[in-house]
């Protein structure tokens, strides 16, 4: 009796570690929180958090900066390269970069026009 309940925790405990190195295997590296500066705006350099989340539709998240916080409207990232879309109410916001050395890189623009760079670390 001992000994079934014995194999029984020991087939729990493996089943648990395969499913969490599963579920880090299918993970982005993009999914997390980074803290990210805005450059060459107007009002200088601009800090604000990333919020990437991902589904299995793709990838979701929210931004929050000292203007507000706002859901993204749009996130695709393919070969390291990120184009992240946001709808700002009387704006609209868009984020390019890549990835590479666990940092983002990249450009935003407002309603179409460059504005400067961003970059953003977890």
């Amino acid at each position: 009796m001992r000994r079934f309940a014995v194999m029984s925790v020991l087939c729990v405990l493996v089943f648990g570690i395969t499913l969490s190195a599963k579920e880090k295997a299918n993970s982005s590296p993009l999914v997390g929180t980074w803290n990210c500066t805005a450059q060459g705006g107007q009002n200088g350099d601009i800090p604000f958090t990333l919020n990437l989340e991902q589904s299995s539709q793709g990838f979701t998240g929210t931004v929050s900066a000292p203007q507000g916080d706002a859901d993204l409207t749009s996130v695709s990232f393919k070969d390291n390269h990120l184009q992240i879309d946001i709808n700002g109410g009387d704006n609209d916001y868009t984020l390019t970069g890549t990835l590479a050395g666990g940092k983002l890189t990249g450009t935003w623009y407002l309603d179409g026009q460059k504005q400067g760079t961003w970059k953003g670390t977890k």
